[in-house]
C-alpha cells in the first residue's frame, strides 16, 4: 500500500462497512503505530439472502494489521453497530470500550456466546478520556433512539476526528440526554480535521421530530382503546417502552413485555435506571389472558415482520401464549425499514384477518425516528467546522445527499469524500486522497458457518430458490469407468410433477450417449461433472428457459 511521502503526521480511515448500505457498521481509523475500530454491527439478510441469519464486516485487514489495533470503540448498542462483536473478538483480542447500555448488552451477548469471561469490556461516561496508543479518546452524548448513545472524537497527531454515531438533536428527550453540540464544539474548538456523520435522514428536509410527539399520541390511542391492545416495537426503543408503561398506568391497564429482546433490554434498561417501571404493573402472558380484555397491554417485537418475532408469530396463529382475537387493537410503534415492506403488510394482512384493528405510523404519530435530517446535519457541520467530511451510515443515495450538503456549508468540494466499502483515504491537514481500495464485502452468516461473497453457498441457494434442483446419478464399472445402464434424472422445485416424467426422461437418453463416449476415455471427476452440468443443462435451458442447480453422483460397481 502506497503512502505520502511528506513528514507530516497523517491518518488513514477505511470503511468496512455501513457505506452504501444500512447496517453492517465498521469504521477503521490508523495513525503510523495505532488502529482503534469504530463500532462492529450487523446487517440484517435481505431478499436474496436464502438461509442467511446475519452479515458481518470481512475482518481480514484487521488481522492482517493486529499487531497495531488498540482498541474497538462503541458508540451505542444497536445491533448494527455491536452485533457483531462476538465475531471481532474470536480474531482480535483487544478492549471494548462501550457506554453503560451497549455495554450491558454486550455483557449478554457474550455471555450467550460463552466469551464473556475472555472479553475486555470497558464501560465508558461522556466526557472522559482514554489514551489509545498515541490517541486521545473522548465520547460525548448524542441523542438516538436507545439510551447512552454517544459520538466519539479521537485526537490524533494530524488532528481532531469526530464520529457522530446515529444522533438527532431533541432538546427534550423522553431519556437520556440531548446531543451536547457546546461539547462538541468545545472539542473541535477552531475546527475539526475530519467529521464522520450519520446520514440515514439526509434526504429529508427540516428536523427530525421529538419523541415527545409520540408521548401525546400514543397514550391517547391506548385510551382510546376499548379492549386488549398489543404494542410492537423496537426491543431498543426504551423510551418507547417508558412511554407505553406510562400510558399503563394512566388507563388501569397491566403490562405483559413479550419476545426476548423485549424482555432482555426492559430488564437491563430498569437495572441501569433507564427505566422507571413498578413491578406491580407487569404481569405474565398467563396473567394477561386471566384478566379482562380492557386491562391488558401487550408489548411485544415483531413491527419489521421479522419472522420469529412475538407479533408475527400471533399474526400466524402460532404464539405459545397470544392468540389475536377479534376486537384487539394493534399498534405498530416503528416505520417500515425499507426492504420489510413485504413481510411488514403480511402480518397486517394477516392480523386483520384475525379480527383486530391497526393503527400503523401513516395513520396517527406512533413513532419518529432517530436520526437527524438535512437542518440537523447542518447544524453540526457548523459546529464542527471540518476541513474534510466522510458521510456515514447509509445507502448511495443518503450519502451523496449529505456530501451535497456539507459542500453548501463551507466544506471545500474536493475535501469531501464520498467513500465506499473498502475504500482507504488518507491525510494530512494539507490534503487527503483515497489511496488504495481492500477487500471488505459481505460475510454471510449462517449457524456456524461463514461464507465471503466468493464462495458458492449463496449463489446455489439463490439458483434453488429460482429454479429448484436437478440430481443426476449413475452406475458406472470400477475397472474401466464405463457406463451400466441409464442415469437417474430426479428434480424438486424445478417443473411441475405433471410435467416432469416425460421431461426428466428425456434428459436422461440426452444424456446417455454422452455419458457413454465420455467415460471410454479416462477422466477426473471434475470433468465428469462439468461434462453433466453442459449436457442436462443445456438440454433443460433450451427446454424451459430455465437452468436449476445440477448435482452429480456416481456409484462405482
Amino acid at each position: 500500500m502506497t503512502t505520502k511521502t511528506t513528514d507530516a503526521p497523517w491518518i488513514r480511515v477505511v470503511p468496512l462497512g455501513g457505506l452504501g448500505e444500512i447496517g453492517k457498521n465498521m469504521m477503521v481509523l490508523e495513525t503510523v503505530d495505532d488502529i482503534v475500530v469504530i463500532d462492529a454491527g450487523v446487517l440484517f439478510p435481505e431478499w436474496n439472502m436464502p438461509g442467511i441469519d446475519v452479515v458481518i464486516p470481512d475482518m481480514d485487514y484487521l488481522e492482517e494489521n493486529s499487531d497495531r489495533v488498540r482498541a474497538l470503540l462503541i458508540t451505542h448498542g444497536h445491533e448494527d453497530h455491536i452485533g457483531a462483536v462476538p465475531h471481532f473478538l474470536k480474531r482480535l483480542s483487544v478492549p471494548v470500550f462501550a457506554p453503560a447500555m451497549a455495554n450491558a448488552l454486550l455483557h449478554d451477548k457474550l455471555r450467550q456466546a460463552r466469551m464473556r469471561d475472555e472479553a475486555d469490556l470497558r464501560l465508558i461516561r461522556p466526557g472522559e478520556q482514554h489514551e489509545i496508543g498515541e490517541l486521545i479518546v473522548e465520547w460525548f452524548n448524542v441523542c438516538h433512539s436507545v439510551p447512552d448513545s454517544m459520538g466519539i472524537a479521537i485526537e490524533t497527531p494530524a488532528g481532531m476526528v469526530v464520529h457522530t454515531g446515529d444522533f438527532k438533536l431533541d432538546n427534550a428527550p423522553v431519556i437520556g440526554q440531548p446531543s451536547d453540540l457546546g461539547v462538541i464544539a468545545d472539542i473541535c474548538g477552531d475546527g475539526a480535521l475530519l467529521l464522520m456523520s450519520d446520514s440515514t435522514y439526509a434526504e429529508e428536509e427540516g428536523y427530525c421530530p421529538s419523541d415527545r410527539e409520540v408521548v401525546e399520541s400514543l397514550p391517547r390511542l391506548i385510551g382510546a382503546a376499548r379492549e386488549r391492545i398489543i404494542v410492537s416495537s423496537f426491543a431498543s426503543q426504551i423510551a418507547r417502552i417508558q412511554i407505553v408503561a406510562d400510558a399503563c398506568m394512566a388507563h388501569g391497564r397491566k403490562l405483559c413485555v413479550l419476545g426476548r429482546s423485549m424482555v432482555n433490554n426492559t430488564k437491563t434498561a430498569r437495572e441501569l435506571g433507564h427505566l422507571d417501571i413498578s413491578s406491580d404493573l407487569m404481569i405474565t402472558a398467563a396473567e394477561a389472558n386471566s384478566l379482562p380484555d380492557d386491562k391488558v397491554l401487550i408489548l411485544t417485537t415483531g413491527s419489521q415482520g421479522e419472522p420469529q418475532s412475538g407479533l408475527v408469530r400471533m399474526s400466524r396463529n402460532d404464539h405459545r401464549d397470544i392468540k389475536i382475537r377479534e376486537g384487539d387493537t394493534v399498534i405498530m410503534s416503528a416505520s417500515t425499514i425499507p426492504g420489510n415492506e413485504v413481510p411488514v403488510n403480511e402480518s397486517i394482512n394477516d392480523i386483520v384477518r384475525l379480527g383486530a384493528k391497526v393503527i400503523t405510523n401513516h395513520e396517527q404519530r406512533t413513532h419518529v425516528p432517530g436520526h437527524a435530517r438535512k437542518e440537523e446535519l447542518r447544524m453540526l457541520l457548523n459546529v464542527t467546522r471540518p476541513k474534510y467530511f466522510i458521510p456515514l451510515h447509509g445507502e448511495y443515495r443518503m450519502l451523496k445527499a449529505h456530501a451535497d450538503l456539507a459542500a453548501t456549508t463551507g466544506v471545500k468540494k474536493e475535501n469531501v469524500f464520498l467513500l465506499t466499502d473498502g475504500d482507504v483515504l488518507e491525510m494530512d491537514r494539507e490534503s487527503g486522497e483515497v489511496i488504495d481500495h481492500i477487500e471488505a464485502g459481505h460475510i454471510f452468516v449462517h449457524g456456524l458457518g461463514m461464507w465471503d461473497e466468493s464462495g458458492n453457498v449463496v449463489v446455489e441457494r439463490r439458483s434453488l430458490s429460482h429454479n429448484g434442483v436437478v440430481s443426476v446419478a449413475f452406475s458406472r464399472k470400477a475397472v474401466d469407468g464405463s457406463l451400466v445402464g441409464k442415469p437417474k434424472i430426479v428434480s424438486a422445485g424445478f417443473v411441475h410433477t405433471e410435467d416432469a416424467d416425460d421431461l426428466l426422461r428425456e434428459a436422461e437418453d440426452a444424456l446417455v450417449s454422452v455419458l457413454d463416449q465420455s467415460l471410454k476415455k479416462s477422466v477426473e471427476w471434475s470433468e465428469v461433472e462439468r461434462i453433466v452440468r453442459t449436457t442436462v443443462g443445456g438440454f433443460l435451458s433450451h427446454r424451459t428457459r430455465r437452468r436449476p442447480l445440477i448435482i452429480t453422483s456416481a456409484i462405482d460397481i
